[in-house]
């Protein structure tokens, strides 16, 4: 056997008995979420926002910005997101409830314990800040 081939079959051999990637669960989704806010990469986290989060921040963005006579900026991403400094420290994250659509997690961040919904869309979870918040 050729080194190009014994290298290709190595590659390969290695790959299958690799373990499979840790599947995203809502979980990890949350903690990637929160890595991403740390590392400053708003435009990831801000695609880890359910659709419906995206449109309903997107819109009172785009009022306060039209209120304010455009001096304030209606990127969401920007807006939405705190400054790298400021991000909780996440410490726990507890599935309570999930099914294939929803799942509810109990947060511990920065010593303050909360409970988020996550959604799943187009097979990944994503989070949705705006559950049960009013749009009026």
């Amino acid at each position: 056997m050729s080194p190009i081939k014994s290298r290709i079959f190595a590659f390969i051999a290695f790959c299958a008995c690799s373990p499979p990637v840790e599947a995203l669960t809502p979980e990890n989704t949350l903690r990637e979420f929160f890595n991403a806010l740390s590392q400053g990469e708003r435009g990831k986290a801000w695609e880890m926002l359910s659709a419906d989060t995206q449109i309903f921040l997107t819109h009172k963005i785009k009022l306060v910005s039209e209120n304010a006579s455009g001096l304030i900026p209606s990127t969401p991403e920007n807006l939405v997101f705190m400054p790298t400094s400021a991000v909780p420290v996440l410490e726990k994250v507890e599935l309570v409830e999930a099914d294939e659509k929803t799942a509810r997690l109990r947060v511990l961040a920065s010593q303050k314990s909360t409970s988020l919904t996550m959604k799943k869309e187009a097979g990944q979870w994503k989070l949705a800040l705006n559950h049960g918040v009013s749009d009026e």
